[in-house]
């Protein structure tokens, strides 16, 4: 699969606000416009997501491009023999890099266990990924749903759902994070669909 709509139980969500939601089902949005991707639940899929934080999708494919393009092979032990001049090579600054590294680091310990995340609870992911250096909301948030694509994962600091929503709700303002939050319970149990819909609604003029 290479994208989120394709996975059955994001699918499932996104037909049913579109066809039941009061504002979506009038957008004529279709699934396959919808094109953000499955990046998977292994180490190359967290590494892509640690180098989406705060900067654009476009910035964000070029850095992953020319990382997962130096590398024969995005694994932690292939990451942790790589100097500081390859890391900046891929256009990654030393703070992502310095992430970056440590995450291989904890995988390589034993201390953060992708398998094990596949079984464990939403709550219990959360725990687990912004115990990591660097991992804070957003990163826990966004390999919830697109590393593991549970179905009701919503994420209210995101510049782009909260545009999304004022949107959505015809506000003058973006609504603040807890707002967002807030605002989000609407969408229970289909809130990642929710955000690629919003994340859709942001970008449509």
């Amino acid at each position: 699969m290479d994208y989120l709509y394709q996975i059955p139980r994001i699918h499932d969500g996104l037909e049913h606000l579109l066809k039941n939601d009061p504002v979506f089902s009038k957008l004529g949005i279709k699934l396959h416009e919808l094109l953000w991707p499955y990046m998977g639940s292994d180490f190359a899929g967290l590494v892509r997501i640690v180098i989406g934080q705060q900067v654009s999708t476009q910035a964000a494919q070029s850095m992953w491009n020319k990382f997962k393009d130096g590398l024969p092979c995005v694994t932690p032990n292939a990451v942790l023999v790589l100097d500081d001049d390859e890391m900046r090579s891929f256009g990654l600054s030393h703070q992502k890099a310095s992430y970056i590294r440590g995450l291989a680091e904890a995988v390589r310990k034993g201390t953060f266990d992708f398998v094990a995340l596949e079984h464990a609870s939403d709550d219990e992911v959360y725990e687990a990924v912004t115990a990591l250096k660097g991992f804070g909301d957003w990163s826990a948030e966004m390999y919830l749903m697109f590393g593991l694509a549970r179905p009701d994962i919503f994420a209210p600091g995101d510049l782009g759902i909260q545009e999304g929503l004022r949107k959505y709700l015809n506000l003058d303002d973006r609504p603040a994070a807890s707002e967002a939050a807030t605002y989000g319970e609407q969408f229970k149990p289909y809130r990642t669909a929710a955000s690629l819909l919003l994340w859709h609604l942001k970008a449509m003029q």
